[in-house]
């Protein structure tokens, strides 16, 4: 199956680079749409979804962005996957604004040294994740109402160390009727070898941040 190649225009990556100077890339609103429906031409090219699942929250939004994108109308439905440090970070008070008010080239270190140790921290410790198991039903039984099989594409933001995919597939591969396919798709894969890969991905060893980054530029 093959992934997405990255675009030239976004994408500069040449050789392995160490953690401090992992590419770090700022999608703003036009250019994360871009990225989205760039995403959605390369999955359609030899894969064609009936349901788009968004992993919430910044999968969800991709997600959203790759339905509006995409050649033909798709239903959409959310599952929520929790993982520890994007709580942490929404209930320290005026996180934001702390981070506002350092350089950039701060800002960007502090976005490489979080990622370097949450992506560690989840594929050494693999603590299990949280899964809404009311939204895993909604979506079994919206596949079970149909007769045909059905094709998923599951969206998420970024793939890391692969735990929040995998949980995921995990729960959809045991709740989903029998021949039901799913494929999975990220705008970025940041790790070279995730414990689950994503079948399509915009960017690989790029980190992103998005338009509702706790460090995007306002």
């Amino acid at each position: 199956m093959n992934a997405v190649q990255p675009n030239s225009a976004f994408d500069r990556c040449h050789g392995r680079r160490s953690w401090q100077e992992q590419l770090l890339l700022t999608l703003g609103q036009s250019e994360f749409e871009t990225a989205c429906a760039e995403l959605m031409r390369g999955v359609e090219q030899d894969y064609k979804p009936t349901l788009v699942v968004g992993i919430r929250t910044g999968g969800l939004v991709v997600a959203d962005s790759m339905v509006r994108a995409a050649s033909a109308p798709l239903p959409l439905l959310p599952v929520t996957c929790r993982r520890a440090t994007t709580g942490a970070k929404s209930r320290i008070p005026l996180f934001r604004a702390a981070l506002a008010t350092l350089p950039r080239p701060a800002v960007d270190l502090l976005r490489r040294f979080e990622h370097r140790l949450s992506a560690t921290a989840r594929t050494h410790q693999r603590r299990p994740q949280m899964i809404d198991h009311g939204e895993i039903k909604v979506i079994s039984e919206w596949l079970a109402r149909r007769a045909a099989r059905q094709r998923i594409l599951v969206a998420d933001d970024a793939v890391d160390s692969g735990v929040t995919l995998g949980t995921v597939l995990r729960h959809l591969r045991a709740a989903c009727p029998s021949g039901t396919e799913i494929r999975t798709a990220a705008i970025t894969q940041t790790l070279d070898r995730p414990m689950t890969r994503p079948d399509y991905a915009l960017f690989h060893g790029t980190l992103c941040r998005f338009p509702w980054s706790f460090d995007a530029v306002g």
